[in-house]
């Protein structure tokens, strides 16, 4: 149930409610007001011998229980083998000494609870009637799990897959160099897992940090439910008693270098129509620092809220973005300030001197008293609603512990914001907002990388690749003569192994129809799902396309010369226009590159690039209705190996971009197709493979019928 959840959200689009109160005068920001007095609920706690901290808070409302564990221990390296926690941590489930894999499953399945387990421990929640089965699978897990050597394997093939999908998408791209440049490779947090780390990881070392780490002395279990005290004791000196304290590793944590001046640093993203901007660097700032509420206010003002400074800037008034935002960030160790915004190309360096202007202009001048009004009633009204919220209580009494906080912390903090004025946000602002000595990155085309040349203190832009290895950005010259249509031609001639254009035509000509059989995996929220899809077309007018998963139908596509449309199990039936079955009809064509005039779409060859480590010839392509795509061929092959399109956006939304990688090219007859396809939905890594593929079977006209 929970797997159906994920995928229909994947396929469909979320939608939103605007809730309706009394009408109100917007002119002017609510009188500020004493901040109000909360009911800060106190949580059962208790010990197991073992060492083991117990957290309860009660709630009857509803039968329901919750569990988190958390181990509570020290960041630390990883060389080598780094991702190791999180595997070993997905592992647990994996199997244990009474259960096999699908065992677990289906018994959480049954009684239709949801568990997970993670690299420092586990969480699950279920009908309180089933509190003891899935304690007592929940502490299997915890205590005996054998990491089998083939669910080790499917899992490693898993991020394999995950790792080089990361190479179109510009948000996992710029979170990876992120944490090198503002931690360094030789901090705990500025770690990235690379291939060779990914065959690193053995079954043995899962073993060992499973040893070394989860121990009940460094602890804490919080559990919320309909649960009493005695009834908690009993289930946890149960299942977890057994479980053995010992000795854990200790690590020390330094704090990262920040930079001097301002460094920028860039990512080449070939055929990016977008650059995403991100500034950045390290603070010392600490959970539970004396100077929080008034740090958070000032982090919501700069680029928290919708109103933020930074938001108000880039979205509101010069129209750069979809958002922008910004924050300082508390941490155990380290804190950050990070600030991010995704733009049009042609305002990239202008976005970026908007963002310095916004920071330095929250250091200089001191904020109006409506905005700062504004925010903290927000900000306390958040924070009063979350209390409803018994998880979040508990989650607040579990950092008091683990951070060691003022026992009245939370129960202040109302009053500490409230108290908050326009020189305390000055203050906190100077002391954490420098715009002068940061790192900024950007990830796009680096067509546009010289106009930020001007923001780096020494005038120098450091590139990097997706791993974060410095790289040249040397430009290839292209050949004389060559075009976008000759780069065409050469495609077509390969995709038909003919030796000239006129013999590629007669071969398209030769095929009459094509079926193929595809299988698909795609990857969200930790999950795994697998998709079936039959595609059918038959000259020149009849294409047909179905998608099922989980034993429906889940999307199709239906085109004959008459009519067609799609169905989607979100988005439910829809007819194509005239001009939409059109051009369905010329995308689904075999030998669609031969005319694409008559398609109304123009070809520009704009330079040699390497993509997927592949020299390749780069064509844009543009269809004049909005739609426009990067072609990437390889000057070896001929062959097509990435496109990325985009498809221009409604108002208010982002503009939609996808990316598809064309791989293992097979030879049928003649002709070369891919027989592998990796793509990348809403950051979530989609792999296709064509199981099977015939040309010029036998198909009928009738299995092409669609009903308005």
């Amino acid at each position: 149930m929970l797997k159906m959840k994920i995928f229909t959200c994947l396929l469909g689009v979320w939608s939103f409610s605007i809730m309706i109160g009394q009408e109100i005068d917007r002119t002017k920001a609510p009188e500020p007001s004493k901040a109000p007095k909360i009911n800060l609920g106190e949580p059962q706690k208790f010990q197991l011998e073992n060492g083991l901290q117990v957290f309860l808070v009660e709630d009857h409302q509803l039968p329901q229980l919750a569990m988190n564990l958390i181990i509570h221990k020290d960041p630390h390296m990883e060389t080598g083998y780094v991702g190791l926690s999180g595997m070993m941590g997905d592992m647990m489930s994996a199997g244990t000494k009474n259960r096999s894999k699908s065992e677990i499953d289906e018994a959480i399945d049954f009684v239709g609870a949801s568990l997970y387990t993670f690299s420092n421990g586990f969480y699950f929640s279920c009908l309180s009637k089933h509190a003891k089965t899935v304690t007592e699978i929940a502490s299997d897990i915890l205590i005996n799990p054998i990491f089998p050597q083939e669910e080790l394997d499917k899992k490693l093939k898993r991020q394999r897959s995950n790792l080089k999908s990361l190479k179109s998408n510009p948000n996992a791209i710029s979170s990876r160099l992120e944490k090198v440049l503002k931690y360094g490779e030789n901090h705990p947090y500025g770690e990235i897992q690379r291939a060779e780390d990914i065959d690193n990881i053995t079954v043995e070392l899962c073993k060992q940090y499973h040893d070394n780490y989860f121990k009940p002395n460094i602890g804490y279990l919080v559990i919320v439910g309909d649960i009493d005290l005695a009834g908690a004791k009993s289930l946890c000196e149960n299942y977890f008693g057994s479980w053995e304290k010992g000795d854990v590793p200790s690590h020390e944590v330094a704090f990262p270098e920040k930079p001097k001046g301002v460094q920028v640093s860039f990512v080449h993203k070939p055929g990016a129509v977008q650059s995403l901007i991100k500034v950045f660097y390290p603070v010392s700032f600490k959970i539970g620092d004396e100077n929080t509420a008034q740090t958070n206010v000032m982090s919501n003002i700069l680029g928290g809220s919708f109103s933020s400074y930074l938001n108000a800037n880039l979205r509101e008034d010069k129209g750069y973005t979809y958002g922008s935002r910004g924050r300082v960030r508390a941490d155990r160790y380290v804190g950050s300030f990070s600030a991010s915004a995704s733009v049009r190309n042609e305002v990239t360096d202008s976005s970026v001197t908007e963002m310095l202007f916004e920071m330095n202009r929250i250091r200089k001048e001191l904020v109006d008293e409506e905005d700062l009004s504004r925010v903290k009633n927000n900000m306390i009204g958040d924070f009063a609603l979350s209390l409803e919220n018994q998880q979040t209580i508990a989650r607040y009494a579990l950092n008091v512990e683990r951070y060691n906080l003022p026992q009245n912390y939370y129960r202040d903090m109302l009053d500490k914001v409230q108290n908050v004025n326009v020189n305390m946000i000055k203050e906190a602002a100077n002391e954490f907002i420098d715009p002068e000595n940061c790192h900024i990155l950007v990830v796009g085309n680096k067509d546009i990388a010289d106009k930020l040349v001007r923001f780096d203190s020494d005038q120098t832009i450091d590139y990097y690749d997706y791993n974060a290895f410095p790289v040249k950005m040397d430009t290839k010259p292209l050949p004389e003569g060559l075009t976008a249509e000759k780069v065409i031609h050469k495609y077509v001639m390969a995709q038909t192994s003919s030796n000239s254009l006129d013999e590629a035509k007669k071969k398209f000509k030769s095929i009459k129809s094509y079926k193929k059989q595809l299988s698909a995996t795609i990857e969200a929220q930790g999950q795994s799902f697998s998709m079936e899809m039959t595609e059918m077309y038959k000259s020149h007018a009849y294409y047909k396309a179905e998608t099922i998963a989980m034993g429906m139908t889940v999307q199709s596509e239906v085109i004959n010369p008459k009519n067609g449309g799609q169905m989607n199990m979100q988005m439910g039936k829809k007819s194509y226009s005239s001009d939409e079955l059109k051009s369905k009809i010329h995308d689904h064509r075999l030998d669609k590159d031969l005319y694409y005039e008559e398609n109304g779409e123009t070809i520009e060859l704009v330079a040699i690039e390497n993509a997927l480590g592949e020299e390749c010839y780069v064509v844009k392509r543009e269809d004049g209705k909005g739609k426009s795509s990067t072609e990437f061929y390889s000057t070896n092959s001929g062959l097509l190996i990435q496109n990325i399109s985009q498809q221009e956006s409604e108002k208010d939304k982002e503009p939609a971009t996808s990316t598809v990688q064309f791989s293992d090219y097979k030879d049928i007859d003649g002709f070369k197709y891919p027989s592998k396809l990796t793509m990348d939905i809403n950051g979530n890594p989609m792999e296709i493979n064509v199981s099977k593929m015939e040309l010029n079977c036998k198909l009928k006209k009738s299995e092409f019928s669609w009903e308005d």
